[in-house]
């Protein structure tokens, strides 16, 4: 055999031999490895825990929403839904007891995601207790706002029930019986009907003696025309636009007062569109809103509600069906009933004669021994809502 063709064949049989080596090598390697690799997964419930939601359908922004509340465990009274201008605004009360808002945020944005929303921004207020976050639903093309905020849960802390007393009707007189309605205990509410000839003096000396104003505002009632609510007065056939000029124009002439109640109005606070226009210049304008609740079927209440306003609505006229004594007796004991079942009470008088004046101070003397804390309208909204609102 040639030299040449025995040292080819040498040559490829040291290259398929150390090719052989190579694998055996390197499968040995493998083998050395795996034997110390534990394949065995522990699945423990205290380091990884996810929640996940069914979905069949695709779910919009709203539901997602909801969602998230039912994953939270958010009670319905906790939760606020209402409709803006340009987006629809939930209100969230978390309990800080058991989480934060930032993880509220997340399960909040992880369940819009899902369905497909966008976020769009994110921003924390009051260091940190607050959150506004906006997200944006393709699909119905519609931007959602969320509002996170740390609220009370739990055990409720028992307080003194707090008292408003209002006293309607005030812009007809001024002189010694105005001075004498200003004598008396400063946390009283002084509403005012606008446009009246001492409106504007009332509101002067009323504001210098120290009480709270607001806006009296004339409103139809049903028995109109037979009783007038007076000038400028708010009437269901008006258009939108001309009853917010209207109460436009009460604030103008009334620039102190600092919330408002309706005058009459037991037609106008039955109608929806009419106490939609009315009260949205209220919240505009930063102003509380009380329902005198002139009509048991008044919806007026629940719209300031939903429309995110502060309100509250009246539950006693204490000088009706007449001024008396026996009348007083049966408004103490109807208060004394009202203070074990609520922490918060709404009484309205009103100030048209001397008798009124008499009536109203002895009234204020009887409940001095009472357990309760008299308040100005606006001190009914200092635990209704959280400080970071």
């Amino acid at each position: 055999m040639p030299r040449k063709y025995r040292s080819s064949n040498k040559t490829n049989k040291k290259q398929v031999f150390s090719f052989l080596f190579i694998l055996i090598l390197l499968f040995s390697l493998y083998l050395l490895i795996d034997n110390r690799l534990d394949h065995s997964f522990k699945y423990n419930p205290s380091e990884y825990t996810t929640t996940q939601t069914k979905i069949g359908k695709k779910n919009n922004v709203n539901e997602a929403i909801v969602n998230a509340l039912e994953l939270l465990s958010v009670p319905e009274k906790k939760y606020s839904r209402s409709k803006e201008n340009e987006f629809i605004q939930f209100r969230i009360g978390i309990n800080g007891q058991i989480m934060d808002l930032n993880f509220a945020n997340s399960i909040i944005t992880g369940q819009i995601e899902l369905s497909g929303g966008d976020v769009i921004t994110g921003l924390r207020k009051n260091n940190g207790n607050k959150q506004i976050l906006k997200y944006y639903d393709p699909d119905q093309e519609l931007e959602y706002q969320v509002i996170l905020y740390y609220s009370k849960y739990g055990n409720k802390i028992v307080n003194t029930p707090k008292l408003a007393i209002v006293i309607d009707d005030f812009g007809f007189y001024k002189g010694e019986l105005l001075a004498d309605f200003c004598s008396l205990n400063k946390n009283l509410t002084f509403a005012i009907i606008p446009h009246q000839k001492y409106s504007k003096d009332v509101m002067e000396q009323a504001h210098q003696s120290g009480h709270e104003l607001i806006i009296h505002m004339p409103m139809e009632p049903i028995n109109y025309p037979r009783i007038n609510p007076g000038p400028d007065a708010i009437y269901t056939h008006l258009s939108s636009n001309e009853i917010q000029k209207r109460v436009q124009g009460y604030i103008k002439n009334l620039p102190l007062c600092v919330g408002a109640n309706n005058h009459m109005g037991s037609l106008a606070t039955a109608d929806k569109d009419v106490m939609k226009s009315v009260l949205s210049v209220l919240k505009k304008h930063g102003l509380y809103f009380i329902d005198s609740r002139t009509s048991q079927v008044s919806i007026a209440y629940q719209m300031a509600r939903e429309m995110m306003l502060p309100s509250f609505e009246n539950t006693l006229f204490l000088d009706t069906p007449k001024i008396s004594d026996e009348t007083l007796q049966i408004k103490l004991t109807r208060l004394k009933s009202l203070i074990t079942k609520r922490d918060k009470i709404v009484i309205i008088t009103h100030c048209a004669s001397r008798k009124h004046y008499q009536y109203l101070k002895t009234f204020l003397k009887e409940i001095e021994d009472m357990d309760i804390e008299l308040v100005p309208a606006s001190g009914l909204f200092e635990s209704e809502l959280p400080d970071i609102l």
